[in-house]
């Protein structure tokens, strides 16, 4: 079994008594000092006066684990690399914090944090910032984040869709199929003859042309242009009724009417 690197440490504290008429106790940490196993196991106080006391809180183990390799990265590269003392007060006895860890993980600090534990940091030592650097230069290994395209640039509906295939990839679940998944396969569930009669069917609409000529209703590219009631625009509508079958048989002996002559520029 490797052993894990592991030092032992005691903290100080300063007690300051009343320091406004809101607070009975205020608490500072003061320094963290190495702990050779003559301070006992019992807090000790320091000093003390009417006002300020220092007391001593012996006996923290600090042992070095590669899983928290990312918070010791963070505290490295903060800019001050600390250590993070957490404490809570005991409403028993509210005149002496009770210390519930020492530690130089970043992320431990936060976790401690969110369960509403006191924590405040002091200054890790030179010396210390190399044994914390070594280790985590052989631990730690950065994490490879995937581009993500942005979400402003996503429809409400893509949103949507993407947000349930997460929750259903988290939760093992097949996610909701909305409408417009519906409508791309309307078959879905029915008998095989059935889903292959309804296959052909959409076959031939999409590969026939009689399916696929224009109604009159729509307007072509090409027809923007066109003024409504002109000659042009009569001509098309008459030739679109012709090739649909929509005129009268005593219509269809007549011929379109012409093209308009060009009329001469600047009125010569």
């Amino acid at each position: 079994m490797t052993s894990r690197p592991r030092i032992q440490v005691a903290v100080v504290m300063e007690r300051i008594a009343a320091p406004n008429p809101w607070e009975a106790w205020r608490f500072r940490v003061v320094d963290v000092v190495p702990d050779e196993g003559i301070f006992g196991s019992s807090p000790r106080r320091l000093v003390a006066d009417d006002k300020v006391s220092r007391w001593l809180f012996p006996g923290f183990a600090i042992e070095l684990f590669p899983d928290e390799s990312k918070g010791y990265y963070l505290n490295l590269t903060s800019g001050r690399p600390s250590w993070f003392v957490s404490w809570v007060i005991d409403e028993a006895e509210p005149s002496l914090p009770t210390l519930t860890g020492v530690g130089v993980s970043y992320v431990e600090a936060d976790r401690r944090m969110a369960s509403e534990e006191h924590v405040e940091n002091v200054a890790l030592a030179p010396e210390l910032c190399e044994w914390l650097q070594q280790f985590t230069n052989a631990h730690y290994r950065p994490e490879v984040r995937r581009k993500v395209r942005a979400q402003s640039f996503l429809s409400p509906e893509e949103r949507a869709r993407q947000q349930a295939l997460g929750d259903a990839a988290a939760t093992g679940d097949r996610p909701a199929r909305g409408p417009a998944a519906a409508a791309d396969e309307p078959d879905r569930g029915a008998p095989s003859g059935e889903r292959a009669r309804n296959a052909a069917l959409r076959a031939m609409f999409h590969a026939d042309p009689h399916f696929r000529r224009s109604d009159g209703l729509d307007v072509g590219v090409d027809e923007v242009h066109q003024i409504e009631g002109s000659p042009t625009g009569r001509q098309r509508k008459i030739l679109q009724a012709r090739a649909l079958g929509l005129l009268d048989d005593e219509l269809l002996d007549q011929e379109p009417p012409p093209d308009p002559p060009s009329q001469p520029r600047g009125g010569q």
